[in-house]
């Protein structure tokens, strides 16, 4: 099972969260939590914004909603919780608003399908998951956004799971190619200096300072998005031989790179460094910038991602070869586990084989 692997490597909250549209993340939350009602594990269930929608608001295909079963706590919307149809159990207030009302903390008397509208942020989440630690729980499974560009959820939790599907791309080659470069983010190493660390992340108070330069000994120099913008030579003029680190304070664009990389030659190698993967917009280019540069690119906080799913089905092309799939996707992930859960397999690598998860 795949929330055992998840569960054996110590975590008490997971995101699913897909690489496109209609990718299977749903299904591989449903999956999660049938998983969970099977070994008796005491779960809640949130999602940040609105999730679990009956049809696809972009392709309008059906989609499969969420499924609660008995003792199984939801945070979601009160509109939400008293349209479902559901007997309930309400067990507190979050104080956290969305257009479908407040967020209720319930818990489930009843199976049934359900729509998903939690918090909108990831401070909100947070809260929620706080408030669902002192309920008493095992396991927090959040629906992740969609959009990378939105992963509170995984700054959040523990880990997360990926949902990769030929709906991004029917093309085999570009799919991978568009995973290998979300992996590449989502899995970005931390910067380990904890001398440095504590001084960097109090930059986060001064609003001002979108770049600063660091050296061994600490913040070189600070500098302001408006320097930035009306000063193009701003970062190669102040950066010297001692300047060992760029730390980038918001979102690392393709032309902020740019102007860092544009430091004076035989300089020695530098690291990039930003808060999270979320904060990181780079095209492909600025990637292949970055290694032909030996520069590295580096996170104070991580995500840890724990596991990739694939689902093979297409709306424009139907059903790819799902063995073929899992075994691309596996190889492209490599050594994070992929599994097919509509089969119950995961690819195993080392042995270039499928294994049963169930």
């Amino acid at each position: 099972m795949l929330i055992e692997e998840v569960l054996s490597l110590g975590f008490s909250s997971i995101s699913v969260i897909g690489l496109g549209k209609n990718t299977g993340k749903t299904f591989s939350f449903n999956q999660l939590l049938m998983e969970a009602c099977q070994l008796g594990i005491n779960v809640a269930v949130t999602t940040i914004g609105l999730d679990g929608e009956e049809q696809d608001s972009l392709l309008y295909n059906e989609k499969p909603r969420i499924i609660i079963r008995p003792g199984q706590i939801v945070a979601n919307a009160k509109s939400l919780i008293l349209d479902s149809g559901l007997d309930y159990e309400i067990m507190g207030s979050t104080g956290i608003r969305t257009p479908l009302g407040e967020v209720i903390l319930a818990r489930a008397l009843s199976t049934g399908k359900t729509l998903l509208a939690g918090p909108s942020a990831g401070h909100e989440l947070v809260l929620v998951k706080q408030q669902l630690e002192k309920v008493g729980i095992d396991l927090l499974i959040v629906d992740g956004a969609i959009d990378r560009r939105s992963l509170s959820a995984p700054m959040v939790t523990d880990t997360t799971v990926l949902a990769v599907g030929t709906e991004v791309s029917w093309d085999r080659q570009l799919l991978l190619e568009r995973l290998k470069a979300q992996v590449a983010i989502l899995t970005l190493p931390v910067w380990k200096n904890p001398k440095l660390a504590g001084e960097v992340r109090g930059l986060a108070t001064e609003t001002d300072v979108k770049v600063a330069l660091l050296s061994a000994e600490g913040i070189q120099s600070r500098v302001s998005y408006e320097d930035i913008v009306h000063n193009p030579n701003v970062l190669a003029e102040l950066m010297d031989e001692q300047t060992t680190t760029v730390f980038v304070q918001g979102m690392l664009s393709d032309e902020v790179l740019a102007k860092i990389l544009s430091r004076k030659p035989n300089m020695a190698l530098l690291t990039i460094l930003v808060s999270d993967p979320t904060s990181v917009f780079l095209g492909k280019q600025s990637f292949l910038r970055l290694t032909s540069n030996q520069a590295a690119l580096k996170v104070l906080d991580p995500i840890h991602l724990s596991a990739v799913t694939v689902n093979p089905f297409s709306s424009r092309f139907g059903l790819a070869d799902p063995l073929l799939l899992l075994r691309d996707v596996g190889q492209a992930v490599d050594p994070i586990p992929a599994f097919d859960l509509n089969l119950g397999i995961r690819y195993r690598p080392e042995r270039e084989a499928f294994d049963g998860i169930s």
